[in-house]
């Protein structure tokens, strides 16, 4: 009761009390990073309709609740230009409640976020210890992309979550002793890591690039290259390799070889090339890139430029330095590669943002051990602790932490600050007169129950989703039935000469806001 009503006078203040007692305790700590976690990613779950692509993952794993798991489908055809991975973890989390709605449909990012939380907040513990855990995982999520993103129907943070569990797995592999290195790769963690990779890659197809480019960077610091090339690495990419192929094997059975790798190709050719409105290769972007993606991730990004100087390498233990190689080579060498790439945007930066994050940490860490300062989550060797009693320690470690966790308790309050902003008023004014659910109602009114609606060129999913009933491609005028339903977009309307005997049922417009026709084909 009394925590309630202090929450109802100052919320901060019950909020550092709960970051002292956790830092105090580290039977508490567990319970802060999943409370801050299930605050971040679970609030807003349900806000405002689907936004811009969301729709699309959502109507591909509504397929997956009618059967379509290996592969995914819209409209009735093959749609490869991702992999089902994400799809089919819409599909399972909308499994218990019988279809996919806007919540169940970004289920998927709330959980591979939270994943890679507790992932990365393990790595933290098990190299600079509880209190250095517990700061990386709340700080972790404190960027403009993890806000858009989580939760999200989107992809990105579910490759996110792959991408990290193969690289923990691997380092922890690789990293059994404090000061150290195995001299070889235990199969186990070696296979777990690379399966991680091949789930990711059936999620989003860049998974590889972001695993490629940080292992074998961080191989060759560590003068380990050679564990790439030994019997166990290899029999672990086999499996992984066997899987993936597995895969791509069974799709091309069904859907022929030649249009899953027409598809795939076409998917990295778009990648690799200039956009269209390019005049030859965007140098300009490729320098402005890096900015933005530092910028979405202030103001950690500021002290993870920190780790660059030499000094702050040197102050760290051995366990610290290899902490430090791993965040670097995760961090800028994706960095780098997703700079030259023509066709960029900063999302697609998403899986090195861990490293970033984590790079932040330990630069935060040692600004404040340079200070002489003690936030209450790192060790500072001036602090005295009463002696005495287990009691008497308890109390002096949550003055201390109280005293300098005030820094810290405000940045979260302003985070938690932003994410409310976010969620009340920035998702309602950008999904303002963008809900499809009003033209979903009259097709569900206008096209009888049991007849299939047919689409052609009409690219915007949020009103098919809400209308939450069988949709159709037709590629062709003459593939349309007769008598029969379609909607069309306005220049097909224009060019209904094509379309044969059509008459119109009702004008609409779709999320996009731009019009649409119901019309009955005749």
């Amino acid at each position: 009761m009394n925590s309630v009503l202090g929450l109802l006078r100052d919320p901060r203040c019950v909020l550092r009390a709960f970051v002292v007692r956790s830092v105090a305790s580290a039977r508490l700590a567990p319970l802060l990073v999943l409370g801050w976690c299930g605050v971040l990613f679970l609030y807003g779950l349900a806000a405002g309709p689907l936004y811009r692509t969301e729709s699309l993952r959502a109507v591909i794993g509504a397929e997956c609740l009618r059967g379509r798991w290996l592969y995914p489908v819209l409209y009735g055809e093959p749609f490869l230009t991702k992999p089902p991975g994400h799809y089919a973890a819409i599909g399972l989390c909308s499994l218990p409640f019988g279809r996919v709605t806007e919540w169940s449909a970004r289920l998927p990012s709330v959980i591979a976020a939270t994943a890679t939380v507790l992932l990365v907040a393990g790595l933290f513990r098990r190299t600079l210890g509880d209190q250095a855990g517990l700061l990386a995982a709340l700080l972790l999520p404190t960027s403009v992309l993890w806000l858009d993103k989580v939760p999200s129907a989107e992809i990105d943070m579910t490759l996110v979550g792959w991408v990290t569990a193969s690289l923990v797995l691997l380092v922890r592999a690789i990293d059994p002793a404090p000061t150290q290195a195995r001299p070889f790769l235990p199969v186990g963690p070696a296979v777990a890591s690379l399966l991680c990779l091949a789930a990711g890659t059936l999620t989003k197809w860049t998974a590889p690039a972001f695993f490629a480019l940080t292992v074998v960077p961080l191989l060759v610091w560590r003068g380990q290259l050679r564990l790439l090339v030994g019997w166990r690495f290899v029999l672990a990419a086999g499996v992984a390799l066997a899987a993936a192929a597995g895969w791509a094997v069974a799709v091309s059975v069904q859907v022929g070889w030649d249009t899953l790798a027409d598809t795939v190709r076409a998917e990295a050719a778009y990648r690799f090339n200039p956009p269209p409105k390019a005049h030859g290769y965007p140098w300009a972007g490729a320098v402005t890139y890096p900015l933005l993606v530092l910028a979405a991730h202030l103001p950690l990004s500021l002290f993870a430029l920190r780790t660059l100087r030499p000094g702050v390498y040197r102050r760290q233990t051995d366990r610290g330095r290899r902490l430090l190689q791993l965040l670097h080579c995760w961090t800028w060498p994706n960095l780098l590669f997703w700079s030259l790439v023509p066709n960029h945007n900063v999302r697609y930066a998403l899986p090195l943002s861990p490293g970033l994050m984590g790079l932040g940490v330990v630069g935060l860490m040692d600004w404040w051990s340079a200070r002489g300062t003690n936030p209450g989550l790192a060790p500072r060797a001036t602090v005295r602790r009463p002696s005495g009693t287990r009691a008497g320690r308890s109390r002096g470690a949550a003055v201390e932490c109280s005293q300098g966790c005030k820094p810290l308790v405000l940045a979260l309050a302003l985070w938690l600050a932003v994410k409310v902003v976010f969620v009340e008023v920035v998702i309602p004014c950008r999904s303002a007169d963008r809900d499809a659910e009003a033209a979903a109602a009259q097709l569900r009114e206008l096209v009888p129950p049991g007849e299939t609606l047919y689409v052609m060129k009409l690219k915007d999913e949020g009103v098919t989703f809400r209308y939450g009933r069988p949709v159709r491609r037709a590629r062709d005028p003459a593939a349309l039935p007769r008598p029969g339903y379609a909607i069309l977009i306005e220049s097909e309307w224009h060019d209904r000469a094509a379309l044969g005997n059509v008459e119109p049922v009702r004008w609409m417009s779709d999320q996009q806001g731009d019009p649409i026709v119901l019309v009955r084909t005749r």
